[in-house]
């Protein structure tokens, strides 16, 4: 995870790391052979056996991440590494027919739409918690009256639980996005090197349509080498969209805790937790993207991982997934004298 982004083990939590761990893409690459193999054997391309061997032999217990890295530093192709690995551990004609007729972006795309698909359901998971936390808050406090304010300047009164019921709102817009999102994000290919399954013949599309049905995600429509990236682009700019709400919550709970307005805490465990009370709200890194940095020495500091820090940092998906999957995690807790 450290070679994707240096943000990876400060943010994020298990589930969502372990989709884009090595041995976890790799285990992805493999079932994209698997997947292929078998639906080259369904249409006659290639010998059962050669398959049925294939499969069998696409998983991490049998290629392991270290020799496939290990040929890679010869190669330095990675998915010609993985397809070497794999070949050495099929007997027979197996070995023979890994990574017939496919072009590299075929296995390292599709297998990208698996991760994505996994990730989104962890993802739509928080956020379905996270919209009924605040809901719930929102009911309980529909009638505790508060300050409202415009420019951070006393206006007139309002609940703590329009003020909630605000953060519910948008949380279940951000999940129709993200449903509405998916299935132009979640999808592979299996065309070849310029789109046309020119290696695998007159039953290439057979063959494209049967690896994504087998893998249950969607079809690229038309593409040459690689999947559309502005399929990419959109789902970034989802996952930057939520980050940014997620941020506006933490800032919020975050004025309102200050010593001298006491309207709301943050929940906090006195017995194991620590960190200083200006960085624990923005735990959020993607929202770096969308906040303006503050001035050096404010006492509200800009989080460590934003994007201002380096503007040479790359943003990579599995960092978006960690940062924002982080920032779900955390809700606010009512605190007002009565």
């Amino acid at each position: 995870m450290s070679l994707l982004c240096p943000i990876d083990f400060r943010y994020g939590r298990p589930a969502m790391k372990r989709i884009f761990a090595e041995e976890a893409r790799l285990q992805r690459l493999l079932d994209v052979e698997a997947a292929l193999a078998q639906a080259q054997a369904k249409a006659g391309l290639i010998p059962a056996a050669a398959a049925k061997e294939i499969a069998a032999k696409a998983t991490t217990k049998v290629v392991s991440v270290e020799r496939v890295l290990e040929i890679e530093k010869e190669t330095r192709h990675d998915i010609m590494a993985v397809v070497t690995a794999l070949s050495e551990k099929c007997g027979g004609e197996g070995a023979r027919y890994v990574h017939f007729g496919a072009t590299s972006n075929d296995i390292s795309d599709t297998a990208t739409a698996l991760q994505l698909r996994d990730a989104i359901r962890v993802l739509r998971e928080d956020l379905r918690e996270l919209r009924g936390v605040l809901a719930a808050l929102a009911k309980r406090h529909r009638s505790t009256v508060m300050l409202g304010r415009t420019h951070g300047q006393a206006a007139v009164p309002m609940t703590f639980g329009l003020k909630i019921a605000v953060f519910a709102s948008e949380v279940d817009r951000h999940l129709d996005r993200l449903a509405e999102t998916e299935p132009r994000v979640v999808v592979g290919k299996m065309s070849g090197a310029v789109g046309t399954g020119a290696a695998m013949g007159e039953r290439s599309g057979e063959v494209e349509r049967g690896v994504m049905e087998s893998l249950h995600i969607g079809l690229e429509e038309a593409a040459t080498q690689i999947v559309g990236r502005d399929r990419y682009a959109e789902f970034v700019a989802v996952l930057a969209n939520i980050a940014a709400s997620l941020e506006k919550f933490c800032t919020e709970v975050r004025n309102l805790q200050r010593t001298e307005i006491g309207e709301a805490a943050e929940a906090f465990e006195t017995e194991r937790q620590v960190g200083s009370p200006p960085t624990r709200m923005c735990r959020c890194g993607m929202s770096g993207i969308s906040r303006t940095p503050r001035r050096k020495g404010s006492s509200f500091r800009t989080p460590r991982c934003s994007s201002t820090t380096s503007s040479r940092r790359r943003r990579t998906s599995s960092a978006a997934f960690a940062c924002t999957r982080t920032g779900c995690g955390r809700t606010s807790r009512r605190r007002r004298d009565r």
